[in-house]
C-alpha cells in the first residue's frame, strides 16, 4: 500500500509538472507571437497613407516630431520606434512646402515628397506703422523666428549692420530702418536674413533721401515714423509733420500719444486706449506728453509717404488736432478750439 501511495505522488508530481511545463512553453510562444506582431506592426508604420496635401515644415521640425506637427495621427510609440529602427537614413529636413500625392506613405513622404519641395520662397508684408516688436510677432506667426528672436538678433547683430549701410552710423537701434513692404524670403529664411532684406528696402526706397537731410537726417526720420502713427491719410501727413514740428521747435510738449507705447515694449494690437490711459502720466522717454522735444528713437517703420511729409512738413496755423470716432481728423488754432473738437467729436 505504501509502495502504491507514493507511486501515485510520484504520478501526480509528474503531472503538475508537465502542466507547468506546458503552460511555460505556452507563455514563451504567446510572447514571441506578441514580439512577430509588433515588429511587424512597427516595420509596417512607413506603408499607411497619408492625407494627401502640401505639408510646411518649420525649421525646428525633426523626423520624430513630424507625426504631432504634421497631425499624420499614427500611434506616438508607434511612430517613434519606426523612426529609431526602420526609417531611411541620411534624411535632411528643411523648413520648407512639401506635396503629398494621393497614395504617399509616411516613408515615400521622406524618400520622394522631401525631394521634391513645391515652392522655394514665401512672401512676408511688413507693414507701415509696425514697431520691432510688432515684425517679432510676425516672424513668429510666419514660423521664420521664435519669440524674441528677430529683437535678439537685430540688437546682437547690430554692429555688423552698421557697417553695412552708413545711415546707421551715430544711432543705437534698428527702429525707423527697417522698410514696410511685401518681400520674398526662402522658406528656410533666418531673422537675420529677414533684417538684410528690410534694410536693403531702406536704402532703395529712402537711403539717398536721407543722406542728403545730413545732420538732421535722424530726427526727420523719428517724426516720419510718429507721423505714420498718427496719420495715416497721406494727404493730410505733411500737415501733422508741420504742427509736430512747430511744437518742438516753439517748446510746446509734442502730446503725441503714439510714441507712448515703445517705451514699455508694447505692439500695436497691445497698445490700446485703456493701456495708454494707464501710463499716460508717468515719466517716459517716449511719453511726448511730458517730455520735450523728439522721443529717443523712431516708433515705428517708414514707408516712403511719411518720410516725404516729415521732410517738406506743410505749414499751417494750427497747434493742435484729434480724430473722430471714424478716423476723420480735425485741427485746432489753439487750445480752446480743440477742447471744443474734443466735446463736438469725442463725446
Amino acid at each position: 500500500m505504501n509502495r502504491h501511495f507514493r507511486s501515485d505522488r510520484i504520478l501526480r508530481h509528474e503531472e503538475r509538472k508537465s502542466a507547468s511545463s506546458h503552460i511555460i512553453q505556452m507563455i514563451i510562444i504567446w510572447i514571441f507571437a506578441c514580439i512577430i506582431f509588433l515588429y511587424f506592426l512597427v516595420k509596417n508604420t512607413g506603408n499607411i497613407e497619408i492625407t494627401p496635401k502640401d505639408y510646411i515644415i518649420d525649421r525646428w521640425a525633426s523626423m520624430l516630431s513630424l507625426n504631432t506637427k504634421l497631425k499624420w495621427w499614427v500611434a506616438d510609440w508607434r511612430y517613434s520606434l519606426w523612426v529609431k529602427y526602420f526609417a531611411p537614413r541620411d534624411i535632411t529636413l528643411m523648413a520648407w512646402e512639401y506635396e503629398a500625392v494621393r497614395g504617399t506613405t509616411v516613408e515615400t513622404f521622406f524618400t520622394e515628397s522631401i525631394a521634391s519641395p513645391v515652392h522655394t520662397d514665401i512672401t512676408i508684408t511688413i507693414l507701415p506703422g509696425w514697431n520691432m516688436y510688432d515684425i517679432d510677432a510676425y516672424l513668429v506667426e510666419k514660423n521664420i523666428a521664435k519669440t524674441g528672436e528677430f529683437l535678439r538678433v537685430a540688437s546682437d547683430r547690430f554692429a555688423e549692420y552698421q557697417t553695412k549701410y552708413d545711415w546707421l552710423t551715430g544711432v543705437d537701434s534698428l527702429e525707423g530702418f527697417l522698410y514696410p513692404d511685401t518681400y520674398r524670403v526662402t522658406k528656410s529664411a533666418t531673422a537675420h536674413e529677414v533684417i538684410l532684406k528690410l534694410l536693403q528696402g531702406f536704402e532703395n526706397r529712402i537711403g539717398e533721401s536721407y543722406r542728403s537731410q545730413g545732420k538732421d537726417a535722424y530726427q526727420k526720420l523719428i517724426l516720419a515714423s510718429i507721423v505714420e502713427r498718427e496719420e495715416r491719410v497721406d494727404a493730410n501727413q505733411p500737415i501733422v509733420a508741420g504742427i509736430l514740428e512747430k511744437r518742438v521747435r516753439e517748446g510746446i510738449a509734442m502730446g503725441a500719444d503714439a510714441t507712448v507705447c515703445v517705451g514699455y515694449g508694447k505692439t500695436q494690437k497691445e497698445c490700446t486706449p485703456t493701456f495708454v490711459a494707464t501710463v499716460i502720466n508717468q515719466k517716459n522717454p517716449y511719453n511726448t506728453r511730458n517730455t520735450l522735444g523728439y522721443p529717443p528713437t523712431p516708433i515705428a517703420s517708414v514707408p516712403l509717404s511719411a518720410w516725404g511729409a516729415a521732410t517738406n512738413p506743410e505749414t499751417s496755423p494750427y497747434y493742435y488736432y484729434l480724430h473722430d470716432s471714424d478716423g476723420v481728423i480735425h485741427y485746432a488754432r489753439t487750445n480752446d478750439e480743440h477742447v471744443a473738437n474734443k466735446r463736438k467729436y469725442l463725446q
